[in-house]
């Protein structure tokens, strides 16, 4: 039981350590897209702001949060006044947290959960 144990925290400290090892500073700010069942969003982030677009839905969907680094590699998305009041039906106090699981030059892959939902949505963002 000791030995399975200590496996467990080796691989879940191996890839806390891994993921931290990327250079996720990088893609604090700029554009990207990322695919998600089929969704297409562009996301722009720049400072504490960040703006999304879905390209391929009915209606013009975008939405503005503001953004807090918790670490290098992990940040909150909290939506902005303005999200809350063009989308009132979202969950007020609303938070999504990005965690960086890996990076390449241009691209990373990560890991989105939230408090208004259990669930855990592993996407990839590419630099455009």
């Amino acid at each position: 039981m000791k030995y399975c144990l200590f496996t467990l925290f080796s691989i879940m400290l191996s890839l806390g350590l891994y993921a931290q090892s990327g250079n996720c500073s990088s893609f604090k700010s700029g554009k990207f897209t990322s695919t998600y069942e089929g969704r297409i969003a562009i996301i722009e982030r720049n400072g504490s702001i960040q703006n999304e677009y879905l390209t391929n839905s009915k209606d013009s969907l975008k939405m503005s949060f503001n953004i807090n680094w918790l670490d290098d590699c992990t940040y909150t998305l909290t939506p902005t006044k303005e999200s809350y009041l063009k989308y009132p039906k979202l969950p007020r106090n609303a938070v999504i947290t990005i965690k960086i699981l890996n990076v390449s030059s241009n691209s990373y892959t990560q890991s989105s959960t939230s408090n208004f939902n259990s669930k855990v949505i592993i996407s990839k963002v590419v630099r455009l």
